[in-house]
């Protein structure tokens, strides 16, 4: 059964995609809304007569990834769990190693937290949503913009990178100083280039040779990558998906469309487009397996 609610994650709850299996295995997920984009994604996989997906918070940013961890460590039943990317940048053992490993397979072959815990290539569930192929779909779906190509998309992306580079700072280094910054995420959608960097450096109170140098990490991952989507594949991995998720409002809908309520059609895209994750669906494949 495929869920009729394709927009926003509102009636989260009052309709299911699939019926899950109540026994076997379960797969602990952050939030809901990564229960739904899940569901969505795997909806047509032979997974559910053995896996279900539980979410272990309603919302995210309410220490998901650490109750993920912990509902699989005491499970009396065989669990295991999915977890963003950003709980190496917030774990001394891994937030000046892992965290910034580049090569995929390196990353997937650490396994940081064990088998059980698979952790996302990417900042969070909803970096793989901002894909050019499902944002060129949105566009044409809303009627905004045809003709604008995936290709298109990526290189209007590449000419604001150094801003969602930028933007990203205000998370990795506040976390890793422990600055709590005022008014919680700033956007400052209003600022760019130099002046971004300057408000930046304002609000974390760190010399501007450490805005340099950590923005330069986060650049390698794109780099000697002239292909477009290539390069906006790679980059986005070291990305805070929802800082640039508004830049990306912006840049491409001019405000009309809002992406954080769209993140169930953009879903479907990445499902429609067959771009999900292939490590994320082996290693699902593999749970599967393990409880043969």
């Amino acid at each position: 059964m495929t869920m009729k609610n394709k927009g926003s994650f509102k009636s989260l709850g009052k309709e299911s995609i699939v019926t899950e299996s109540t026994a076997g295995i379960k797969i602990y997920l952050e939030s809901t809304d990564d229960q739904y984009i899940l569901r969505n994604w795997f909806s047509t996989f032979n997974f559910y007569d053995k896996l279900s997906f539980d979410s272990v918070s309603e919302t995210r940013g309410n220490g998901g990834c650490q109750l993920v961890k912990k509902k699989v460590e005491e499970s009396e039943s065989t669990a295991f769990g999915i977890v963003d990317r950003d709980v190496l940048l917030s774990d001394l053992g891994f937030q000046d190693s892992l965290w910034w490993e580049i090569d995929d397979e390196v990353f997937s072959s650490s396994k940081p937290y064990g088998e059980k815990i698979f952790v996302l290539h990417r900042w969070e569930l909803e970096n793989y949503l901002l894909h050019p192929q499902a944002l060129a779909s949105l566009m044409a779906d809303k009627k905004l913009d045809a003709t604008t190509s995936p290709t298109d998309i990526a290189n209007m992306l590449f000419d604001h990178e150094e801003n969602m580079v930028a933007i990203t700072l205000l998370s990795t280094i506040a976390t890793k100083t422990g600055t709590a910054l005022a008014g919680g995420t700033q956007l400052l959608r209003d600022k760019s280039g130099e002046e971004l960097k300057a408000e930046i450096q304002k609000q974390l109170s760190v010399p501007q040779i450490f805005i340099e140098s950590e923005q330069i990490k986060i650049d390698r991952f794109a780099e000697n990558e002239h292909d477009p989507i290539k390069r906006w594949h790679r980059l986005s991995r070291l990305l805070d998906g929802k800082r640039i998720m508004h830049r990306i409002d912006d840049l491409l809908f001019s405000g009309k469309v809002k992406l954080e309520s769209e993140r169930g059609v953009l879903a479907g895209y990445i499902a429609k487009h067959k771009l999900i994750d292939p490590a994320l669906t082996d290693w699902l494949e593999w749970v599967y397996s393990s409880a043969a």
